[in-house]
């Protein structure tokens, strides 16, 4: 299915709450039994900074550039990469897909990426929330959660893998995904 030097990047999508990092950390579990190297990142982790750098300071850093996540994921791909990974999972809510492809592949120009859309029913992604999120942020998380869930729902999906959730666990849905990608059919000694 790939070249042996191919870069392979899953790119798990989804409301706030949904199951995203669940999902990507069931995969990296099944991708690791298998003994299939590969390396995961949460888009969040990426400009999780305050105060957030400005438009000049980033140019300063890498001219051109408006957003902290895309040099910072360059930079850690390129030690994954210099250790010979070629699969990368990353999970987001990427409300902005177009636009988040873009700055994904501004920092890794090589990537093949396989967008997944994780979709719940709202019951469904209330109760998974209510699982999460507590204290004062918890309702207005929800409020947020459910119109990103709406407005995801309403767009096109078109090249993307649609994964419906409802009534499946991780290790369901984690085996569903790998099925589709073919990385578990991958060669071994592919880093």
């Amino acid at each position: 299915m790939e070249d042996d030097d191919s870069m392979q990047l899953l790119l798990i999508t989804g409301p706030a709450g949904i199951g995203k990092s669940t999902l990507s950390w069931e995969v990296s579990a099944q991708l690791a039994a298998a003994q299939v190297t590969h390396a995961v990142i949460e888009t969040d982790e990426l400009d999780r900074v305050f105060p957030r750098p400005s438009v000049e300071e980033l140019d300063r850093i890498q001219p051109g550039t408006t957003d902290v996540s895309s040099i910072n994921l360059a930079a850690i791909w390129s030690t994954y990469r210099a250790l010979g990974h070629t699969r990368l999972i990353m999970s987001g809510v990427m409300m902005h897909l177009d636009f988040d492809k873009r700055w994904i592949l501004a920092a890794i120009p090589e990537a093949r990426i396989t967008a997944v859309r994780m979709l719940a029913s709202e019951p469904t992604l209330l109760a998974r929330l209510a699982q999460r999120e507590i204290g004062s942020g918890a309702d207005e998380q929800m409020q947020r959660s459910l119109r990103q869930a709406r407005r995801m729902a309403s767009e096109d999906a078109e090249g993307m893998v649609v994964l419906p959730t409802d009534g499946k666990g991780p290790a369901e849905l984690a085996g569903l995904i790998l099925q589709k990608i073919g990385w578990l059919n991958a060669t071994q000694e592919q880093a």
